[in-house]
């Protein structure tokens, strides 16, 4: 059954079960179970190329950098390019969008964060980025090649954008491009990938910034059912397929895609790519040491014992609980393939990389048979990042979407070309299997640009199985044109590890251990293990320190060799078969092929990188791979290329180019275009001729929104060799014929030199000298790995005596580029013999290190030179200091002074000298001396006593120890002494404890410094050192010790001497009251017994013992009991308690008492006391009493005789008793609502004694302001003693009806003229009065009120009012002005005297002016007519109002009426009015009209009928 079928028939399961998961995946490709074949070749034996090469010992140094000369960087502009867009969903040009696809109208609508723009052809994309990100704030999310950028910012930023003088056009962004084509016309709910947008350095995000709303997290929740999230900004979920274009609106969305089903798609496999003689090529083990491989596949056999312990880790992704491999093996087989070892074939099924360590992402759920995980972005990011791997090998794939570009491809691309920027990560290498769908396309990830992409080849039962394809792995291209796979390898019956638990694996190889599968799953970690040999190399053969993952990709399509007929690049096998030998190899057949690669070179907008190489011999091939790691691609593209690098090979003459990825019939050919789509770029020349070819990369178009694009080259070809000799010395082959040869004794030294390097040598130069002198000069050629002995002849010469230097040098004149420069150098010392006794120290000079120490001591080596017995004695002389020569007599001893040594013997005798303390300083030369008894030769050894200037200081403390406060800062100071052998200069540091701050007060550079110094102290001289000292500011016990530390150093050595500088905290005395001193204590009966409680709280840092004493007391009060002593602990708190006893007559004052600390402190607190009386009161009522002037009135009720005068005092009564124990004299007030109020209280008598009785009088007057009918409340207030006694009680407030008339203003008055008089009419009451005014005066006269015959007054109210009269006579008269029928007001009329002139004299000129006037009266009176008819009037309605037609209402506030009359007044012909209230109101003065009380307007009266003018003045009979 294959994976392919099993993928189909576990469809509806897997959607069931992995709901949660990332991708539902069937094992990678129709991996088939084949039964077993007879194979005619040899199963058992390993499989090798017969090449024979020599075995090279690398000495690697992965660590190492070698400076290869970087190539030439000029400086140029982008190239030209179309000012179009290809976008998923349609070309974007000036013109606008043109579709490429049939879009649901309701998906064509617009993204109103999102704009297309296009740059202007001679504009370069990265400048263009620059300038916009610089002009507004917005995001560039995308390049759409090969013009277009997506823009993302709030509208007016966007216009902004547009405004930009480079571009050429913008463009709404329709949603449908947010949203996977699948989903346009789905009907069911879906099971999807929604992402955010990336940033700059491709950080996934969750929300969009620039002030545009959102939260990806949100909106995944709000949306999405069983949401989980791998990673910050990807979110996978189920969702409601009618909400996707909601959702595809919203700023924080960047994509929304199905998730994709997704299929997983050997001993000879590494035959086929030479394996085997790259693993013999290099001694240091091209076989994958020290590399790590993470393998994310099904699950693996970690015991199987292929791995043994070179499992690094094993995670499981799937959330199964289970890395096991249990259902086919997929996994372990793939695995092993990598990296077994072959150990339970012995070595037959050997893996690739058989030495690589295994990152293991268990991907399958053991119960259902499918692979599950969080996707390839997080899958690549734990293995980098926690597994610690730099391979990444995947055999499985998308089902069903060959050739598209998908999220996840983007997210490969995105992690590939994040790593590979050498300059700030280690590159990654990722592998993704093609897939078994043959002509249905490479199966994404696959169609990721960084990734190598690795299709199968067959392995077995064919006559030429390594040309042929098989036959159902995945051809390319790519969606967008790109060539895929990139290579192929070993894929079909491939043999490799079986695991152990695979319930499901066949047995088709009839061995426990091994299993034989088929597929790119196979081929893909093949291709995996030959990465890690490649890594390998170039880490420790071409010393690449962590290459770029872009490299090790070049290097294996550098290698890759052409399948069949000459067809490459092509859709089968890409750049064809993967070869190790041609990838790695110098060709040893004709010496002069290398490789040559740099991954070290990085390019920006324009710029262009140029190599030459040196081709010395014609006839041979010569290629060049170009590959990058190229910024991220999307789903919104149809080209998936961002920064475009253009590769062009040019021969020595400079006629012929050659441009990547032109080719034809296998090999480059000139005329072409460069190639735009992919990111390898490969020029191969069959012949190249010599001279030197120049190498050109170019930044073409630089799309990615990084400023830089690194890239890897590698190069094949004559005299291109990136591989160095490192001549160097064996270590220990260095031998000499005698150990000790004579003077004058032949004598023979060898050495021997290795070539550990990669390159050859001829005609290297290696020199000996014998101290310092050419003994001889060899010559010598070396391959890799050569060793070679060189000997040497020489006899020693008498100057040679005693050591001597032999030093041999390989290559003397530095003609030779090496590995390494500093391993070339041999030096030996050896010793040359001759009769004597040869003295030898190991500690030629001793040097004092204590001015304490009095003794010094040498360990003194006699050899005898002579091969032959002999006697010998030693000897010494006094010391002698070198600088004035002074000669001292100390005492020196040897503990031997004659000893016998036979040939070339020698002893050790001690020497001791002892000297005074404190020596005078300086260097003190002794020589001692050795003779030969025998020969009577003697030698000399000089050795020398060494005394600097020596420190030695003493600290003296103030005391034993120093008391600070746990708060304040203290100073102190301590002594100094220099005890040293000279003058010193001491450097203090200072040491506090943990919280403290301890610094120098005057030796150190600022006040409170840490470190100073003591300047120039002569010996014995002393210096006060003045310290500060900070607590921590806490509060700390008593007597606890802190130990701070002086440091001092001498500035003439680097002893430190360490004193202790003990800090003792002093005790601090504080208490804390409560009741708090100052406080008052409250009332106390005079006669009582009062506890006094108070609550010490010991706020200091010791135990407080006190002592308490009465200090004063207030009269009439004393202790009762004494006053006892007490004990408070440190921070707690004690309550004390103490009484005092008043004698009846006690007053108040303060209560202190003195608490007495040992040592001499004390503590005062003090309270006030208020004694208070033992008078108990009584209140009652007693008597109410109004006199109105004639008569006197009481009650016993304050009531009882009505309401309460107002305006004129009433007395009011108390009885008041004392039922207490003490006299009460009490002080007796009134408390009134107002000030206005008049009260005055007495009491009699004033002193009231126990079971007495006093009275109370209080006289009241209530002010006019009261409301008549309120009911103010008024208090008798009684205190004394410190008692005090209320009683309250309610008033009712008389009415009083007063106004007052006063007269103003008043025009003198004439007969038959009108005059005015002016009063003002004031309430003086205290309740509203309302009524008519109205007027009285002589018969004949006219009176009037002007300003309205209505008036409602309030309490204290002011209103003026004006009466008009005319006199019909000369004669004087009275007028009376009052309120109508209100006798019962007080002052509710006024009456005034009038004056009249007689005007009788002069009535024919008063008639003649009336006469003019009347006729100026009529002639205004008509034209006013003619004009108001004129104008469209009808003149009836004036002739009507004129004659008193009142068919408007009163106007004006003064003719609000109040009836004097309760007549209600009904309309004849109506019914009665909805209003609540239809008491209208008639009134003589205004006919026609009725005034509504309720509503307080006038209203029609519609019984009125106008019959002609009437009066408007009142006569008055």
């Amino acid at each position: 059954m294959t994976y392919r079928n099993k993928a189909i028939r576990e469809g509806e399961k897997v959607m069931r079960k992995q709901i949660s998961a990332l991708i539902l995946i069937i094992l990678l490709s129709s991996t088939v179970n084949f039964q077993h074949h007879t194979d005619n070749d040899s199963e058992n034996t390993k499989e090798n190329l017969t090449l024979e090469t020599n075995r090279i010992e690398i000495s690697p140094d992965p660590n190492s950098i070698r400076d290869l000369g970087r190539p030439l960087i000029s400086e140029g502009e982008e190239g030209a390019r179309d000012s179009t867009a290809d976008s998923s969903i349609g070309i974007f040009s000036a013109d606008g969008l043109l579709l490429s696809k049939s879009i649901p109208p309701h998906l064509m609508e617009p993204r109103k964060d999102l704009m297309m723009v296009l740059i202007e052809p001679q504009t370069g994309l990265w400048d263009a980025r620059m300038q916009i990100l610089a002009a507004s704030e917005v995001a560039i999310r995308n390049t759409i090649p090969p013009s277009g950028f997506i823009v993302q910012g709030p509208m007016y930023e966007l216009q902004k954008t547009r405004e930009l003088s480079f571009i050429q056009s913008s463009h709404s962004v329709p949603i449908a491009m947010i949203i996977d084509d699948l989903l346009w016309d789905q009907e069911t709910n879906q099971y999807i990938e929604m992402i955010g947008w990336k940033d700059d350095e491709l950080l996934r995000l969750n929300s969009p910034g620039m002030g545009l709303p959102g939260l990806l997290s949100v909106t995944a929740e709000e949306f999405l059912e069983d949401r989980w999230s791998p990673s910050e900004g990807i979110n996978f979920g189920t969702i409601d397929h009618t909400l996707i274009p909601e959702i595809a609106h919203r700023p924080e969305v960047a994509f929304l895609a199905p998730v994709n089903q997704l299929t997983t798609s050997n001993n000879l496999a590494g035959s086929h790519m030479e394996l085997g003689s790259v693993e013999d090529y290099f001694f240091t083990g091209l076989n994958g040491s020290d590399q790590r491989v993470a393998v994310a596949d099904t699950g693996i056999d970690h015991d199987h014992g292929d791995f043994g312990t070179r499992i690094v880790g094993r995670v499981d992704v799937a959330n199964d609980q289970s890395t096991a491999d249990t259902n086919d093996g997929h996994g372990t087989h793939v695995a092993c393939t990598v990296l077994g070892s072959g150990s339970r074939s012995s070595g037959t099924y050997q893996g690739i990389a058989p030495e690589a360590e295994l990152y293991m992402q268990a991907m399958e759920n053991d119960n259902s048979g499918t692979l599950s995980g969080p996707g390839v972005y997080t899958l690549l990011n734990t293995a980098y990042n926690t597994g610690g791997a730099r391979i990444h090998t995947n055999s499985w794939g998308s089902y069903n979407s060959g050739g598209q570009y998908s999220t996840q491809s983007e997210d490969a691309d995105d992690r590939t070309s994040t790593w590979d920027q050498y300059w700030t990560y280690d590159g990654m290498t990722v592998l993704f299997a093609a897939g078994n769908e043959r002509d249905d396309g490479v199966s994404p990830p696959g169609t990721a640009k960084n990734v190598i992409t690795v299709g199968a080849h067959v392995n077995r039962y064919s006559s030429n199985p390594a040309d042929e394809m098989y036959y159902w792995s995945s051809r390319g291209p790519t969606d967008d044109g790109r060539i895929k796979p990139d290579i192929v390898a070993a894929g079909d019956y491939v043999r490799s590890c079986k695991a152990q638990e695979a319930s499901e694996a066949p047995d088709n190889l009839n061995d426990q251990w091994y299993v034989e599968y088929s597929g790119t799953s196979m081929a893909t970690p093949a291709a995996a293990g030959a990465s890690a040999i490649v890594r390998e190399y170039l880490m420790e053969i071409a010393e690449r320190p962590e290459p770029q993952g872009a490299l090790v990709k070049a290097m294996l399509i550098l290698g890759a060799e052409d399948m069949g007929t000459r067809d490459i690049p092509n859709n089968d096998e890409g750049w064809g078969r993967l070869n190790l030998v041609n990838s790695l190899l110098p060709d040893s057949q004709v010496g002069d092929v290398g490789i040559f690669v740099d991954d070290r070179s990085r390019l920006s907008s324009g710029q262009e990188a140029s190599y030459n190489f040196d081709v010395t011999r014609s006839g041979e091939p010569l290629k060049v791979v170009l590959a990058w790691s190229d910024y991220p691609g999307s789903a919104f593209s149809n080209t998936q290329l961002r920064n475009d690098l253009n590769l062009e090979v040019t021969s020595p003459d400079g006629t012929i180019s050659y441009l990547g990825n032109d080719f034809s019939n296998g090999r480059s050919t000139t005329g072409g275009a460069a190639d735009s789509k992919n990111n390898v770029e490969v020029v191969l020349i069959d012949s190249a001729s010599t001279g030197i070819w120049n190498v050109k990369v170019k930044d073409y178009s630089h799309g990615g929104s990084r400023s830089n694009q690194p890239f890897a080259i590698a190069v094949r070809g004559v005299n291109v060799n990136d591989l160095t000799p490192d001549p160097t010395f064996v270590p220990e082959s260095f031998a000499i014929s005698t150990l000790i040869p004579q003077v004058g004794e032949q004598t023979t030294f060898s050495a021997s030199v290795i070539n550990q390097g990669s390159g050859s040598l001829s005609d290297l130069f290696v020199s000996a000298h014998i101290n310092s002198n050419l003994l001889e000069t060899k010559t010598i050629s070396m391959t890799p790995g050569q060793e070679i002995q060189l000997e040497w002849d020489w006899t020693p010469e008498t100057s040679d005596k005693g050591l001597t230097e032999i030093r041999i040098e390989i290559d003397p004149s530095d003609q030779f580029d090496e590995l390494y420069e500093d391993n070339n150098l041999l030096l030996e010392t050896i010793e040359v013999s001759a009769p004597g006794i040869q003295p030898s120290t190991e500690t030629q000079w001793v040097t004092l290190e204590d001015a304490t120490i009095t003794t010094a001591s040498w360990e003194i080596l006699m050899t005898n030179l002579a091969l032959f017995d002999t006697n010998a004695s030693i000897q010494i002389s006094n010391p002698t200091r070198i600088a004035d020569g002074e000669e001292q007599n100390w005492f020196k001893s040897f503990d031997r002074i004659y000893v016998e040594l036979g040939p070339a013997e020698s002893t050790t005798v001690n020497l001791t000298l002892v000297h005074p303390p404190s020596p005078q300083p300086g260097t003190y030369s002794m020589t001692i001396t050795a003779t030969d008894e025998d020969f009577d030769v003697e030698s000399q050894l000089e050795i020398f006593f060494d005394v600097p200037v020596l420190g030695q200081p003493d600290l003296i403390l103030p005391s034993e120890t120093i008391w600070v406060d746990s708060f304040e800062n203290t100073n102190t100071s301590v002594n100094l002494f220099n005890r040293g052998n000279g003058a010193q200069t001491y450097d203090i540091e200072i040491f506090p404890p943990a919280g403290w701050d301890v610094g120098l007060i005057e030796l150190g550079p600022f006040l409170g410094s840490r470190q100073g110094s003591t300047g120039t102290l002569d010996k014995d001289g002393s210096i006060s050192v003045e310290i500060a000292v900070s607590p921590p500011g806490v509060l700390l016990q008593a007597g606890t010790i802190f130990e701070a530390s002086i440091h001092l150093t001498s500035r003439v050595e680097s002893d430190v001497w360490t004193f202790p500088l003990p800090l003792e905290i002093k005790p601090i005395d504080s208490v804390e009251f409560s009741p708090s001193s100052g406080d008052s204590l409250g009332d106390v009966a005079a006669d009582s017994t009062e506890r006094i409680d108070i609550q010490i709280s010991n706020q200091g840092n010791r135990e407080l013992n006190l002592t308490p004493i009465t200090r004063s007391l207030p009269g009439g009060w004393s202790v009762d009991g004494g006053l006892d002593r007490l004990v408070v602990p440190m921070g707690s708190s004690v309550t004390w308690s103490f009484n005092i006893q008043g004698n009846g007559l006690a007053v108040s004052g303060p209560v202190e008492i003195r608490f007495l600390v040992d040592g001499g402190e004390f503590f005062d607190w003090n309270a006030t006391i208020d004694a208070v009386s033992g008078a108990r009161p009584s209140v009652s009522f007693a008597e109410v009493v109004i006199f109105d002037g004639t008569s006197i009135e009481s009650s016993d009720s304050p009531l009882g005789l009505g309401p309460n005068p107002v305006g004129r005092s009433f007395d009011m009564g108390w009885d008041i008793g004392n039922d207490g124990s003490s006299i009460w004299e009490p002080s007796v007030s009134m408390e009134t609502p107002t000030q206005d109020w008049l009260t005055d209280c007495s009491i009699n008598p004033a002193r009231i004694p126990p079971g007495g009785l006093s009275k109370i009088w209080c006289t009241i007057t209530i002010p006019l302001s009261e409301p008549a009918g309120s009911e103010p409340i008024v208090t008798l207030k009684m205190e004394g003693d410190g008692l005090e006694v209320r009683e309250s009680l309610s008033l009712l407030v008389d009415t009083v009806m007063e106004v007052e008339w006063t007269l103003t203003n008043h025009n003198e008055a004439f007969e038959d003229l009108p005059s005015v008089l002016y009063f003002e009419l004031t309430n003086s009451g205290n309740t509203p009065i309302s009524n008519r005014i109205v007027t009285d005066g002589p018969n004949g006269w006219i009176i009037r009120v002007l300003d309205g015959f209505m008036v409602t007054l309030q309490p204290g109210e002011v209103r003026s009012v004006q009466v008009e009269f005319t006199p019909n006579s000369g004669s004087d008269g009275v007028l009376t002005v009052m309120l109508a029928d209100a006798e019962h007001i007080s002052g509710h009329s006024k009456s005034l005297e009038i004056p009249v002139e007689s005007t009788s004299s002069e009535s024919g000129i008063w008639t003649l002016i009336f006469v003019i006037g009347g006729i100026f009266l009529l002639l205004g009176s008509v034209t006013a007519g003619l004009v108001y008819s004129r104008s469209g009037r009808d003149i009836s309605s004036l002739l009507g109002s004129l004659r008193g037609d009142h068919s408007e209402p009163p106007k004006g506030p003064e003719v609000i009426p109040q009836s004097t009359s309760n007549q209600s007044i009904q309309p004849e012909d109506k019914s009665e009015p909805e209003s609540a209230s239809n008491q209208l109101q008639t009134f003589s003065e205004y006919p026609g009209w009725l005034w509504d009380p309720v509503e307080e307007e006038w209203v029609a009266d519609p019984n009125f009928q106008n019959q002609g003018d009437s009066e408007e003045s009142q006569t008055h009979q």
